[in-house]
This record gives C-alpha cells, sequence and structure tokens, in this order.
C-alpha cells in the first residue's frame, strides 16, 4: 500500500515538473498574466504632480501584453511615450510602406491603450535620419530635392491629422546635430540630402498641422556643455530669431555608468537652453551600467545614485524650465542595448521580472524629499 502511494506522488511529482518545465522554456508568453510586484503607496506619479513634475515611460506594443508592464505604467506615470512605432520602419512593421501609403495599425493599438487609461502622449519620432529605420523606397528611391521635401511635408501631415489633438507632444526631429558631427559614426540621412532646411521646414509644418502640440527638438549627448549641446544652442537662438516654432529641447539622457555628468553641470545647461525662452524635456532616460566595475550590489548602489542625480537636476531647476522626465521602458529586457549586443547594460528601473531595483527606490526617495 505504502509503495503505491510513493509511486503515485512520484508520478504527480514527474507530471507536475515536465508541466512547469514546459510552461516555463516554451511558452514566450510567460509573463502575460504574471501580476506585478506590490509596489508602495503613493506611487511615483503622485508624488511627481506635487512638485508639478510628470514622469512618463515608454509604451512599447510588444510588452503591452505582459500584465505587469500595462498595470505598472498605468499606476507609477502620468503620460505614454509612443517610440518604435512612428518610425518610418521598425522591426517587422513598416509605418509607411510606400511613397503613397500609410499603415497606422501598429500605432493605432498604443494609442487605443493611452486613451483607454486616459494618458497623455508623445510620439517619437516625426522624422530620424537613422537608415535602418527609413524604408528601401524612400533612401534608394533617387528623389530630388523638391520631392523629399514633398514627401516629408505629407508625411508629418498626414500622421498629424491623424492624432490631432490626441498627442500632446511630438520629437519632431531626432538626433539631426549628433549625426551632423557624426557622433559614434551615425549620419543623418536627411541632413545628408537636405542640409538643415528640412529641420526648419519640420517644425513649420508640425506647427500648420496641430497648433496645440509641444514641439520638440531631440538629441543625445546634449545635457551638458559640449561639441552637440553648443551646436544645438547656435541652431535654436538662431532658429527662434526667425520664427521657427521650437518649444522644447529634449535631452535623451542616455548616461553611462562608466562617464556620467554631476548634477550642477546638467543644472547649468538646461537653464542655459532656458535663457533661449524653451523648456527642457528629458526624453529618453536610462543608465547604462556596461563596464562599470564592483560588485552587483554596489553597481546598483551606483546606478540609483546617478538616477538620483540626474531627476534632481531637473526638479533643481523646476517645472517652469523641465516639466517632464521619460524613462525609455521598464525593464531591463526591454532596454534598446540589447540590440547593440550590450547585453550587461541593465540601464532601466525594474528587473527583467518586474521586481524595483535600487534605482526605482532613488527616484521615490528624490520625489520625496
Amino acid at each position: 500500500m505504502k509503495k503505491n502511494i510513493f509511486l503515485v506522488l512520484l508520478l504527480i511529482s514527474l507530471i507536475s515538473g515536465i508541466g512547469l518545465t514546459f510552461f516555463f522554456l516554451y511558452n514566450p508568453d510567460r509573463y502575460t498574466t504574471m501580476a506585478p510586484p506590490q509596489l508602495p503607496d503613493p506611487p511615483l506619479k503622485a508624488l511627481a504632480r506635487e512638485k508639478g513634475l510628470e514622469l512618463g515611460s515608454f509604451a512599447s506594443l510588444k510588452y503591452l501584453r505582459e500584465r505587469a508592464y500595462t498595470e505598472i505604467l498605468i499606476s507609477e506615470f502620468n503620460y505614454l511615450i509612443i517610440d518604435g512605432e512612428p518610425n518610418w520602419r521598425f522591426e517587422s512593421h513598416t509605418l509607411r510602406p510606400s511613397k503613397d501609403e500609410f499603415d497606422f495599425g501598429d500605432m493605432d493599438q498604443v494609442f487605443a491603450f493611452a486613451e483607454e487609461n486616459e494618458m497623455p502622449v508623445r510620439v517619437q519620432h516625426l522624422l530620424w535620419g537613422d537608415n535602418k529605420w527609413l524604408p528601401d523606397w524612400l533612401t534608394g528611391g533617387n528623389f530630388s530635392r523638391e520631392e523629399l521635401l514633398d514627401i516629408i511635408h505629407n508625411h508629418i501631415q498626414t500622421v498629424e491629422s491623424r492624432y490631432k489633438d490626441r498627442v500632446r507632444e511630438y520629437t519632431v526631429v531626432n538626433e539631426a546635430f549628433s549625426r551632423e558631427l557624426e557622433t559614434g559614426g551615425n549620419k543623418d540621412w536627411w541632413g545628408q540630402q537636405l542640409g538643415r532646411e528640412y529641420i526648419d521646414k519640420a517644425f513649420v509644418w508640425a506647427r500648420e498641422e496641430d497648433p496645440n502640440a509641444i514641439l520638440i527638438l531631440n538629441d543625445f549627448g546634449n545635457e551638458t556643455e559640449g561639441e552637440i549641446s553648443n551646436l544645438m544652442y547656435d541652431y535654436i537662438k538662431d532658429a527662434k530669431s526667425r520664427g521657427i516654432p521650437i518649444d522644447a529641447l529634449g535631452m535623451q539622457m542616455h548616461i553611462s555608468g562608466t562617464n556620467y555628468p554631476s548634477k550642477e553641470e546638467v543644472v547649468s545647461n538646461m537653464r542655459r537652453f532656458a535663457d533661449l525662452g524653451i523648456k527642457i524635456y528629458v526624453t529618453e532616460f536610462d543608465v547604462n551600467m556596461h563596464g562599470v566595475s564592483g560588485s552587483r550590489k554596489e553597481k546598483y548602489a551606483k546606478q540609483a545614485e546617478i538616477y538620483s542625480d540626474m531627476l534632481d537636476a531637473c526638479l533643481e531647476v523646476g517645472p517652469e524650465i523641465c516639466p517632464n522626465f521619460g524613462f525609455l521602458g521598464l525593464i531591463d529586457r526591454q532596454s534598446w542595448y540589447n540590440d547593440i549586443g550590450l547585453k550587461d547594460a541593465d540601464p532601466l528601473l525594474f528587473y527583467d521580472d518586474y521586481t524595483p531595483k535600487p534605482a526605482f527606490y532613488s527616484v521615490r526617495a528624490i520625489l520625496e524629499k
């Protein structure tokens, strides 16, 4: 009898083990129904709102299927960043499959999520001259200068008219100046064809189509004084004098854990740009830990310190200058660094299983201060 009971229990154990193994190894959607961890009250967005600041994060369509992802977005953040889907080409989807065709299927789904949860939206980006996000019909089309400007004009009109009064902010042009300098070997395809004229015209056309949207000129490496930020400063100063409707500077703030700015440097540069009559939007914040030495605990403590300092810079200049702080994602496995081979960047607020990292608690602490 005891032997039979033992065999039954052994069989049940084997079946359960096989089932769990199958679930975790072969179920690609194992996060679909997993609940988020219990996060402290009040949520980040409530703490930020008390300081006149809004916090946002990346609403990626492929992660909106994950229960924890959507619940944390809704509970902790004031607004959503639609980044990727607005690109002319993005991963397996092409927003603009041909010169005369648009496919808004993916963007519409993210907008539906935002509107269902009454969350404002920023669209990133209308124009970005990275070849890998541009369709072949465009880059290989041998279009004339005027034809390219017409294509841009049509693109801005079509996208903005579809989402008119549903978008609070657009990053109209992304990375034009870092790519003009060929930073990191990157080049601006639009700039190579059209020079800076396309930037002027893009902002003018964006304002004409949606007068209520905030228009942002976005780039990386511009959080402190330096070659990129100085180039942008001179351009914005001149552009504003000519009536180009640039409302804000977007600081991506992809910060390296091995070479990060001081809070004081960032504060000084934010105030410098604010003197031009524009606001500062932190648009894509993360802290890359690749190459950072020390134990796991020490590395994440350093990351938390950087998160705290950079958010504190925004808080120090105040919401009249820096009203908006956005993170480019929630979980480390979502980070764009994975796509460029940096699997140990671990730049975001949550571990892959949605457990909050020390950076999450440092953000809370600075907002509670």
